[in-house]
């Protein structure tokens, strides 16, 4: 008896391996077809001639502005029925995406199996799942001056300066706009 269940056990173990050999084999040799013709395709065609780095200028830009606490914008959330944009009034800011994070999202280590990641918290102890979401959060400045955040899962537009009135909704206009 003690014969059997060594033999199937033994008979398990090798077909996994095999099993596993395979998938490995075919990982590896799809990694290096890759490879290959990813090399030669820049042999033929070449890297693109980037010098003078105009999109990074622009992003660097774009960051340092948003980097300005004192950034009065002007928020609208889309009318879906009429296509018009509804004003919501002052924010600070642009927004931050629900889904953007201080952290990030995966904590990758070395293994014998090569570079493997795993989840990581948030400062909060918090697992961002992933989910991409078009929710957004606004500092909403109040009649009153103070800052409220808001959460908007609606298509927003942020700009610096307000939308023209032909194109918002009348009865969200108010009069000193």
């Amino acid at each position: 008896m003690k014969n059997k269940i060594f033999k199937l056990i033994l008979s398990v173990a090798v077909i996994g391996m095999f099993f596993t050999g395979c998938t490995d084999t075919s990982s590896y040799t799809e990694r290096a077809y890759t490879e290959q013709i990813k090399q030669q395709s820049q042999n033929t065609v070449g890297l693109p001639e980037i010098i003078n780095f105009f999109e990074m200028a622009q992003l660097k830009d774009l960051y340092e502005l948003r980097d300005d606490p004192n950034l009065i914008c002007y928020w609208y959330t889309k009318n879906n029925m009429t296509g018009k944009w509804v004003y919501e009034g002052q924010c600070v800011g642009y927004g931050i995406p629900y889904g953007s994070s201080i952290t990030s999202p995966e904590n990758y280590f070395s293994s014998s199996n090569g570079v493997a990641s795993l989840p990581q918290a948030e400062p909060n102890g918090l697992y961002n799942n992933g989910v991409t979401t078009s929710a957004t959060w606004i500092l909403s400045v109040g009649k009153d001056g103070t800052i409220k955040p808001r959460y908007v899962e609606q298509e927003i537009s942020v700009v610096m300066e307000k939308i023209d009135k032909s194109k918002c909704e009348d009865w969200s206009i108010p009069d000193n706009y």
